[in-house]
């Protein structure tokens, strides 16, 4: 072979290294399971539990949570972990239902409609991070 060919060939394994690189990176979240976070994360859901729990379907106000989704969803894989871990699975399940019915709480500016579409949507949606959480969680590290 000679020096060109074996440029070139240099040049596209490492284009293909680098284009696998910049495709496979993820971005992960690591929750610190702390004293004040258990007690931040408790708070967030006890103010959000009262609003879930009624065993209701119907679409829901998103101004009506006492934060934004983000803020609640984290409280809820930090509870979540840690009720796994104490094995309280009657918490975890109630924290599980606070996850998904989030997906109730849409824009009240949009049709009725919309918003239970969008509703349906964003529950399959919960519903798949929440299990992949717990799945990915409780995964003894080697």
């Amino acid at each position: 072979m000679d020096a060109d060919t074996l440029l070139l060939l240099g040049a596209g394994t490492g284009a293909l290294f680098l284009l696998k690189w910049l495709l496979g990176r993820r971005k992960v979240t690591v929750y610190r399971i702390s004293p004040g976070s258990l007690k931040r994360s408790k708070d967030v859901m006890l103010r959000v539990l009262p609003l879930v729990e009624d065993g209701a379907e119907h679409p829901l106000d998103d101004t009506a949570l006492p934060c934004d989704k983000t803020t609640i969803k984290s409280a809820a894989k930090i509870l979540a972990y840690h009720f796994w871990k104490q094995k309280q699975h009657e918490e975890l399940d109630r924290v599980k239902l606070c996850f998904v019915s989030l997906s109730r709480f849409q824009n009240r500016d949009l049709d009725p409609e919309a918003r239970e579409r969008l509703q349906g949507r964003e529950r399959a949606r919960l519903v798949q991070e929440f299990d992949c959480f717990i799945a990915h969680a409780t995964v003894p590290k080697k």
